[in-house]
């Protein structure tokens, strides 16, 4: 650890000296544009659907879903370093960010057609890097653990909320007046959260130097072999049931090209060590890892709630009662929304409880006994005949390992990471999480398309499996040490 970095709490701190107010705008945008995210995230499967078939580009349209977890899974590395390095640059990185989100959905409420959605698309990941890899880092560097660790927990409550707008309000307006209205409600959101950002706490780069992490220059060459390995993995995973179909030409080449990039990277982080884009001393640290791993069991096994819930309520339960009396769209709707519901309550006492302990595994082994009760339950009751309102009540448990997830991913890192590798250390944790969707799409398409009788099960065993894994894996967390956390 460096000297102005054990010495930390000892010197000015430009981020907690900052203005009351200044702190709100940036916490607010840091909101605004978690829900914004989650709001666009979860209505995408029902817009862009609604946007072929007005201006065209059917046969096309998913294109736009998968490209933008392209540069999604990029840029959480790229800005963790730039960030670390200069955490002056915060500031600009997450405005920019929002910015460019919102200019992203001024072009689809706009677009003449699907191609420009596409290609616009291209660019929402950024919004993800200004949220994820930079955003809750700023968040902890305006307040103390305590203040930080409710202040993040409340972006459990945000993702709660933007999971209730999202389908409900977004699903209204794209049925009732139009795609492109709905669109420009998160554009909206984006946009404040960039005027806020840009106003919000600032510091030069003078003032924010005794926190930078010391190092080289920026790793331009494990950034491009980084950005082609998980964009050439990210393709295959996320249009391997459609445009680069697995088992394919293509997708071997991909594949290929993925395991190439990978073998250059591990060769550049080995020789540049702490100078590289991912750093030797943050794959090194247990935390950052075990955090990294959470992520990425948890984010694989959620797919199969999040993907899969709510077409098996359409298609099996159609006869159901509810399904019969208020639609099997509206009803798993219900059942997607009913996750959210505890999470409005959950975010901010869990965030409480991780500052306080200094360790979030308490926090996460609570999730992991519901959720491994959850995933255990659905392996059973998700037959044809089961009432849906069995599916329902468990959908509404599920809610405690859902908040605990989003406040864990938020809080988490901040509360138990080193400063010297909060930001390079948070970027590795929030990688995991699009990691394991994208491969947990893969898998669990996959096993449903090789036995679409006995597929929907198999799916819930292997993410089970994954969930005892993560359970374990759990309890490798340690608290930082005292001397750290009064350094703070």
């Amino acid at each position: 650890m460096t000297e102005a970095v054990q010495s930390e709490g000892k010197l000015a701190n430009p981020f907690m000296d900052a203005p009351n107010a200044k702190k709100m705008m940036t916490l607010i945008a840091v909101y605004l544009g978690v829900m914004a995210n989650l709001m666009v995230s979860t209505t995408n499967s029902i817009v862009f659907p609604a946007a072929a078939a007005e201006i065209g580009g059917m046969e096309i349209y998913g294109l736009a879903q998968g490209i933008s977890g392209i540069l999604s899974v990029c840029v959480m590395p790229i800005f963790g370093f730039i960030a670390a390095r200069n955490p002056a640059t915060k500031r600009l990185l997450a405005g920019g960010g929002f910015a460019a989100g919102a200019i992203v959905l001024l072009v689809r409420v706009f677009a003449p057609n699907m191609m420009a959605i596409i290609i616009a698309n291209i660019f929402w990941g950024l919004v993800s890097g200004a949220v994820f890899a930079v955003g809750f880092t700023m968040v902890r560097d305006m307040y103390d653990k305590q203040k930080a660790g409710v202040y993040l927990g409340l972006v459990g409550t945000m993702m709660s909320a933007a999971m209730l707008i999202g389908p409900f309000f977004g699903g209204f307006i794209v049925d009732n007046v139009s795609w492109r209205v709905w669109s420009a409600v998160p554009m909206v959101f984006l946009a404040v959260a960039a005027v806020l950002m840009f106003f919000g706490v600032k510091a030069t780069k003078a003032e924010a130097e005794p926190f930078a992490v010391k190092g080289g220059k920026f790793d331009f060459a494990g950034a491009a072999a980084i950005t082609v390995f998980l964009a050439a993995l990210i393709i295959v995973l996320s249009m391997g049931s459609s445009y680069v179909p697995f088992g394919s030409t293509l997708s071997f080449v991909l594949l290929a090209v993925s395991a190439v990039a990978l073998v250059v990277l591990v060769f550049i982080i080995k020789k540049k060590g702490n100078d590289a884009i991912v750093p030797v001393k943050a794959l090194k640290d247990r935390n950052t890892m075990v955090f990294a791993g959470a992520n990425f069991l948890h984010n694989f096994g959620a797919m199969t709630i999040s993907f899969f819930i709510g077409g098996f309520i359409m298609r099996t339960l159609a006869t159901d009662p509810i399904c019969e009396a208020i639609g099997p769209a509206l009803a798993a709707g219900i059942a997607s929304a009913l996750m959210a519901v505890l999470g409005l309550f959950l975010g901010p006492i869990f965030g409480k409880m991780i500052a306080k302990s200094g360790n979030a595994k308490g926090v996460m082994t609570l999730g992991n006994i519901v959720r491994i009760i959850v995933m255990g339950a659905f392996v059973f009751v998700l037959v044809p005949g089961v009432p849906a309102w069995v599916i329902y009540i468990l959908m509404f448990v599920a809610g405690i390992f859902n908040s605990q997830q989003t406040v864990t991913q938020s809080a988490g890192p901040q509360i138990q990471l080193t400063p010297d590798l909060r930001t390079l250390g948070n970027s590795v944790v929030q990688l995991g999480s699009n990691l394991g969707a994208g491969i947990g799409m893969a898998v669990f398409t996959l096993l449903v398309a090789a036995d679409p009788a006995s597929g929907m099960r198999m799916c819930m065993i292997v993410a089970l499996a994954a969930w005892v894994v993560l359970f374990f894996i759990t309890f490798l967390l340690k608290p930082l040490p005292e001397s750290v956390e009064d350094a703070d």
